[in-house]
């Protein structure tokens, strides 16, 4: 589930939602962080998850339950694939008296992975009810409640973790089929070795009155995977009649014997029997149960509490409620002879923010909606060394955002002259913003000042913003 980044995997799953229950942001820094980011949805959600997970102290439940995860299938799935093998063993034990029974190899070979398929199928399509009343009928759910009380289980509250019932159907029925199949490889390597160790003479035996011509008829049913390809692999009619053993005593019949050579041909449609429905199709459903945990994992992560303000943080332009305190702004009853625009241009070659941090820049530019090639933060913190190289870099139509409330310093005034005296600045418009709290719009008072002061500076180049 590690592969690829931009979906979740289950380990972020159960991160994302242990962090989300000890910390969850808030509104600015969640919508810097989106700003900051060239990428969003679940991709976004994984990034703010890594950046945030120090936060977490305790031990991480993914480890524990992964931990836990790995161990039981390790163990598990090799003591399967053990059982498969001795199984197989047993069922084609040959002792030169009787032959091996065809029918008890296909009943396990193809007849119990199909109904476990079966099952499979029933438990994806019958809601979780249905599929619980299934699962109690598999091994695997006496084994886990058995695993439960082993040391390594005990350190891990399933309780806390943030499971659905449809979520752990997933994870079970994804496991069902991980250890069937290594069941079923037991059974095909048990074959293979047996073939070529011994010399086995197989037949087919029943209670029941079964036609031979029907019999072969199943089988060739059976066969039609691979019959085009590999003919040889399904048993003729001739095979089948041969094959047929009826138990008198302990002795075989003398048509038998004197077939024996032809009835070790049926190693070949069992080897391809096993590998068609107990191995490839196994895979099949496997891929089928991966591809519905990854489906019910995306519903999963957006049910996860915090999960669906953390997007909307994500996607909305910040604006705070809180209220600030206020500073005293100058009067200026003077009448300017300046007039400030309302209109800011669909885009600019450079932003420059007086006085602001790079993260107010963000919030400012996503609110604004200004398209720019450049941006940078001048002034404040900034040395003169550091405005300067800026300053000498500029050429275009600059847009330079300042705090309204603070009146125009002596070293803004030079830092506005010093751009308007670069020669491959075309346009400098001063937009002047108000606090958060107001939305960022400027008070008349303030642009008054800023229009009386800028107002010195004469150059054709300098335009005023209000916004």
């Amino acid at each position: 589930m590690q592969k690829n980044n931009s979906q979740f995997t289950f380990k972020s799953y159960l991160d994302l939602a242990q962090l989300l229950k000890q910390y969850q942001g808030n509104h600015e820094d969640n919508r810097v962080f989106a700003l900051t980011q060239t990428t969003k949805g679940s991709k976004l959600l994984t990034l703010w998850k890594d950046k945030n997970l120090f936060r977490v102290v305790d031990e991480l439940d993914s480890s524990k339950y992964l931990h836990y995860l790995t161990l039981f299938t390790s163990l598990f799935g090799f003591a399967l694939l053990l059982l498969g093998l001795f199984t197989g063993f047993a069922l084609l034990s040959y002792s030169g008296k009787e032959p091996v029974n065809v029918i008890y190899l296909l009943l396990v070979m193809v007849g119990l992975p199909l109904l476990s398929m079966l099952l499979t199928v029933l438990s994806m399509f019958t809601g979780n009810l249905g599929a619980s009343f299934f699962n109690h009928l598999s091994p695997l759910y006496y084994l886990e409640k058995i695993i439960n009380f082993f040391p390594f289980a005990k350190k891990i509250d399933f309780s806390a973790l943030p499971f659905s019932a449809t979520l752990s159907k997933w994870i079970f029925l994804q496991r069902l089929q991980l250890f069937s199949f290594l069941f079923a490889l037991g059974l095909f390597f048990s074959l293979v070795l047996t073939i070529i160790s011994k010399d086995i003479a197989f037949a087919w035996s029943s209670t029941l009155d079964i036609d031979p011509v029907a019999f072969q008829g199943v089988l060739a049913m059976l066969a039609t995977p691979w019959q085009s390809f590999f003919p040889s692999a399904v048993p003729s009619l001739e095979l089948v009649e041969v094959s047929h053993y009826f138990r008198l005593g302990e002795k075989l019949d003398a048509n038998m014997i004197q077939n024996a050579d032809k009835l070790g041909a049926w190693w070949k449609f069992l080897a391809m029997a096993t590998l068609t429905y107990a191995l490839l199709l196994r895979l099949v459903f496997w891929f089928m149960m991966k591809l519905g945990f990854k489906a019910q994992l995306k519903k999963e992560v957006l049910a996860v509490v915090g999960v669906k303000k953390l997007l909307k943080e994500f996607e909305t332009p910040f604006v705070s409620t809180q209220s600030f305190k206020q500073e005293k702004h100058l009067e200026v009853k003077e009448e300017v002879t300046i007039a400030a625009s309302e209109v800011l241009a669909d885009n600019y070659a450079y932003l420059l923010a007086w006085n602001y941090s790079e993260k107010t820049l963000l919030l400012l530019q996503d609110h604004n909606k200004v398209e720019v090639t450049n941006r940078q933060v001048v002034g404040g913190r900034n040395s003169f060394s550091e405005d300067q190289r800026i300053v000498d870099g500029l050429e275009g139509k600059i847009l330079l955002y300042v705090k309204a409330w603070e009146p125009p310093t002596m070293d803004f005034m030079d830092f506005l002259t010093d751009v308007l005296a670069q020669k491959e600045v075309t346009t400098v418009e001063v937009c002047p913003l108000g606090t958060v709290t107001e939305g960022y719009s400027s008070k008349k008072s303030d642009i008054d000042v800023w229009l009386k002061k800028l107002e010195q500076i004469n150059s054709e180049k300098l335009e005023v913003i209000d916004v």
